[in-house]
């Protein structure tokens, strides 16, 4: 491998017991078009136990894996971002799989910005459930994000420079350190870009449980982190109790379609919901998931008070 002076990328990904994963992730890796010499790619082990991640350290370094006990993604990505040794850091989840020409479009997009956010294509089941159209419809709209001043780790270049002068991730808390992270560099002045040609594929949810799972955990982190911070979580403003209204007034507000998962987004994935998959969503989208989260908040509200 070229010295240190010669690598330009590190990709950062970040994983616990990622043994299914890690080997397609890192087979298309190997496939990019961005000169094998000039990126590495480290692997911030978060105290997985499954194995995933023995004996991936490669003899020339192009591969190396940080471990630590278990804490979160974002103390793991702290921890392969500290190790790395490239001035741009691409940022990358065990469970993604980046197009060929990946590395080389977003490298190239910080030629023009400070914060490159890529884009999502889902990699879609053979039998779509209403759940696997929720969560198409709810994640990975990165140009929609941005557009909002946010971006997530799973597709994600900046450079090392803007990452340590940030201080990197806060991981004192599990969730929504990707969007606290982008969120305070955009407040510090660094330019935030949407990148479609730089393309990673993620996985769909396609059952109760995971989906159900992940909302919970992800609005639970957000209430802690904006009680910590003296901000007022949504689940205890007045209008999120309201029946269908919430809900309603934030897919208008996203241009989302209103009758049912968004039709352009889904469209866009070759995705084409039946008025049957349509009708069932609607209990789920906008009166059981929307108490599921104000209820996931409250539980972060008060967990996020004994961290004040």
């Amino acid at each position: 491998m070229a010295n240190d002076a010669g690598i330009l990328v590190s990709v950062i990904v970040p994983v616990r017991n990622g043994a299914r994963d890690l080997p397609e992730l890192i087979a298309c890796l190997d496939r990019q078009t961005f000169p094998h010499e000039r990126f590495e790619v480290v692997i911030g082990d978060d105290g997985s136990v499954d194995g995933g991640s023995e004996g991936l350290d490669a003899p020339d370094g192009w591969i190396r894996v940080v471990r630590g006990p278990p804490q979160n993604s974002y103390a793991a990505r702290n921890r392969a971002a500290r190790a790395s040794r490239a001035p741009v850091l691409a940022f990358c989840d065990a469970d993604c799989r980046p197009e060929p020409e990946w590395l080389e479009r977003g490298a190239s997009a910080l030629e023009h910005t400070d914060i490159a956010a890529g884009r999502f294509r889902f990699i879609v089941p053979d039998r779509i459930t209403v759940w696997a159209l929720i969560d198409m419809d709810g994640t990975k709209d990165h140009e929609r994000q941005v557009s909002n001043a946010n971006a997530e780790t799973a597709n994600l270049f900046l450079r090392r420079e803007l990452f340590d002068r940030m201080g990197g991730f806060d991981d004192t808390i599990s969730e929504q350190g990707d969007f606290d992270f982008v969120e305070r560099c955009v407040t510090a002045g660094a330019k935030l870009t949407y990148t479609p040609e730089a393309v990673v594929w993620h996985p769909v949810r396609t059952r109760a449980r995971s989906l159900l799972r992940s909302l919970w955990i992800y609005n639970h982190g957000y209430g802690v982190r904006a009680t910590r911070d003296g901000k007022v979580p949504e689940a205890l403003k007045l209008r999120t109790w309201v029946p269908i209204v919430s809900p309603l007034r934030s897919r208008r507000r996203f241009g989302k379609s209103l009758a049912g998962p968004d039709k352009r987004w889904l469209a866009e994935h070759g995705v084409h919901p039946t008025l049957g998959e349509r009708l069932a969503s609607l209990p789920l989208l906008y009166l059981a998931l929307p108490y599921l989260r104000v209820a996931a908040q409250l539980s972060g509200w008060w967990a996020g008070r004994r961290l004040r």
